[in-house]
């Protein structure tokens, strides 16, 4: 095979790079949806497979989606069981254009045609054939775009090729929070000096790459020094521009459309003049950061490549796939930097229109733990507190709910900034005040935080829901509730009356929210999709809930067994728990044998490590010192009116009205709400018998309400 030519006129426009960080890999699983369209895999032969071999040998277990285009139907996507050789799954989307997938299993797809948006399809990988998007998705803004790619340490998606918003030309990249809703606008845009059909960023480098329909590659390094959240000049971020030449000099691209990164090394495919079937070419290059202008590069082109339209590229274990609209097929070229000129693909199948693929990875990711599922070795980086102060007539800042953020916990924090909650449904109404109360908070393994509300005006709640905000931690006293970057669940159909306890469970896709109900509607527990938005249907709801509501739960996803906290003054105990859906029912209950007269079972966390429970008891909600906190061992097993292992509790302790906990594997955090303090207790699973001594350490807060840790 001929090597790749030298690269010439290497400058450095910026010295180094930036290293980013990358967000945490946790697979996926469950729900429902989408319909058969029309595409085809081609038979093991010979003839298929253009010369070459004929398995897809680097990817043969890899799984891929692939966007149809043909014109006809209303878009859909296919997904590639095992390499490329058979069609597991279609589903309709209602979109043609790119696709991004995210690392907890949500695909996304861009959208040109009559129905705009960007559409994020939950649990990609566990969905059923023929089916559609349903309930379980969201659409992202109403904006068009084709190419789309993320950035997802930092939560946002861009969108190329788009009439922007902002009132720049088409020439835009559009930027948008990818855990917005429909009712989203774009964070921000990049004014282009000509319009991009699609990108790739590296997390590891930093770094954007554009292809343009002019032919050239616009990059710019050091994404993360950017404020996407502006309106930014092209002129002014852009740091090199490179252009394919050959030897000689001369221009040899036409129009890029595909990018595809691997370590240093960068794919670029070219469609040429769309209404021609045999002028595509694929390009590979290495980039150090220090690559601009004219660069001659490997040129992969002519009759045998196959190559007239190809719309969009990957790169994975050397090899390039490519998705070839105007031949109807899909290619792989193996060990691709060593190839050069009019060569077969190494691979092909038959596939109608394709637009755009997307790698979903080999399948054998593993699953992340819970965000509750805390062990002693992981570092905590950050303690959230919500807060509901009392409300004050007259003075809306008084009135809105904060979130205080302490760093280090471990190590006694300080606080360090309060985050404002203040709803769109927030006003001044006549003489009465609404005011929002934050009941819960949780935190996904992304750092985006789940937020049970309701909103009020003291006696009468005109709205509740769940509030999901983009990477909470982070949002240094700013407003929560951006319709730019955060969503809401909330309306009639989700049945949610009175939310409390908020559960994610990141490997099913889904949120458990404990529903205390009201005068006409009895209390459940309400399961939503974690990508759903605005009013939706639940998954499934239970309305078994012992002899009284569920105020708070955790999920241990090994054993599908959840442990909640009941106002009854029991801990519920339902095995089974999703396997059973909507009639899933406690399957025993534990109650402590130290409890008090009054019990009110609040906040709850089960240690899969040592198969423990933490219960916290308010007793009576006006009581300042008739507080609890319980642990059990062998939850898994335990029932019946059991003496805990544990009891703390006594005037000595501060536990009054302990609302809510968070635990870390050693240590808990207790939110104790009555008399005004987060509370923590080193070591809690070491004590023994009645402890009737003070806290560890303790944090001066306002009506604490929820706590929750956030993982570094």
């Amino acid at each position: 095979m001929s090597k790749r030519p030298e690269q010439l006129n290497r400058e450095n426009t910026r010295g180094g790079s930036r290293l980013a960080s990358r967000s945490r890999l946790y697979a996926a699983l469950v729900m429902s949806s989408m319909v058969m369209v029309a595409c085809s895999s081609n038979d093991d032969d010979d003839s298929d497979s253009g010369g070459g071999d004929t398995v897809f040998s680097v990817a043969s277990s890899g799984r891929f989606a692939v966007a149809m285009n043909d014109g006809v139907t209303p878009g859909a996507v296919s997904v590639f069981s095992s390499g490329l050789e058979t069609v597991d799954r279609t589903f309709t989307t209602g979109a043609v254009q790119g696709l991004a997938f995210g690392s907890d299993g949500t695909l996304f797809q861009n959208s040109d045609g009559a129905s705009r948006g960007i559409r994020a399809i939950s649990q990609i990988d566990d969905r059923a054939d023929a089916a559609s998007i349903s309930a379980v998705d969201r659409l992202i803004g109403s904006d068009a775009g084709k190419g789309l790619f993320l950035i997802e340490n930092q939560n946002l998606l861009v969108s190329c090729d788009v009439t922007s918003a902002l009132g720049s030309s088409d020439a835009d990249l559009l930027i948008f929070s990818s855990i917005a809703g429909a009712q989203a606008t774009a964070l921000g845009s990049i004014d282009l000096p000509t319009s991009c059909w699609d990108g790739a960023y590296s997390a590891i480098d930093d770094r954007m790459y554009l292809a343009l329909v002019d032919g050239t590659l616009a990059i710019i390094d050091e994404v993360s020094e950017l404020d996407l959240n502006s309106v930014l000049s092209g002129s002014e971020v852009v740091d090199r521009t490179v252009t394919p030449v050959d030897e000689t000099g001369t221009k040899v691209s036409v129009n890029l459309h595909g990018v595809g990164l691997e370590g240093d090394v960068v794919l670029l495919s070219d469609v040429g003049d769309t209404a021609i079937a045999d002028d595509g070419a694929l390009f590979v290059f290495s980039d150090d950061g220090t690559v601009v202008n004219n660069v001659v590069m490997t040129r992969i082109a002519g009759p045998a490549t196959l190559l007239g339209n190809p719309v969009d590229v990957i790169l994975q274990g050397g090899a390039a796939v490519v998705v070839e609209k105007s031949n109807n097929a899909i290619l792989v070229f193996e060990d691709v930097t060593t190839l050069l000129g009019d060569v077969a693909p190494t691979f092909q199948t038959a596939f109608t229109s394709p637009e755009s693929i997307v790698s979903l990875g080999d399948g054998n990711q593993i699953a992340a733990a819970d965000a509750t599922d805390i062990g002693a070795d992981d570092i905590v980086a950050r303690l959230l507190v919500g807060l509901n102060p009392t409300p004050v007539q007259g003075d809306i800042n008084a009135d809105v709910a904060t979130v205080v953020v302490i760093e280090a916990p471990r190590q006694f924090g300080v606080v360090d900034a309060e985050l404002d909650v203040s709803l769109s449904s927030v006003a001044i109404t006549g003489a009465t005040e609404a005011f929002t109360t934050i009941e819960n908070i949780q935190v996904d393994a992304a750092g985006n935080g789940y937020v049970s509300f309701d909103v009020t005006d003291g006696t009468t709640i005109s709205d509740r829901g769940i509030l999901v905000v983009s990477d909470i931690a982070n949002r240094q006293d700013t407003a929560l509730d951006l319709i730019s970057k955060d969503r809401v669940i909330s309306g009639a159909s989700t049945r949610l009356t009175s939310p409390r306890g908020v559960e994610i469970v990141a490997s099913l896709g889904a949120v458990i929210i404990a529903d205390i109900g009201s005068d006409v509607v009895g209390p459940s527990l309400v399961v939503v999709s974690a990508s759903a938005g605005g009013d939706v249907t639940p998954m499934f709801t239970v309305s078994s809930t012992g002899t009284a509501a569920i105020w708070d739960m955790d999920y241990d996803p090994a054993s599908d067994r959840l442990y909640a906290a009941g106002t009854a003054g029991d801990v519920l105990v339902y095995d089974n728990f999703f396997a059973s859906g909507v009639s899933a029912t406690p399957t025993r209950t534990i109650r402590p044998s130290t409890a008090g007269t009054v019990s009110n079972m609040h906040g709850i966390a089960h240690d899969s490590a040592t198969d423990s429970l933490i219960v916290t008891d308010v007793g009576s909600a006006s009581d300042f010192a008739d507080g609890a906190v319980y642990t059990f061992e062998f939850a898994s097993t335990a029932e019946g009116n059991l003496a805990p292992k544990a009891t703390i509790a006594g005037v000595n302790t501060g536990l009054g009205n302990p609302v809510d906990l968070a635990f870390d594997g050693t240590d808990v955090y207790i939110a104790e709400k009555l008399n005004n303090q987060v509370l923590i207790y080193r070591g809690v699973l070491d004590l023994n018998g009645l402890v009737e001594v003070a806290a560890d350490e303790s944090v001066a807060v306002t009506a604490p309400e929820s706590v929750t840790l956030v993982l570094q």
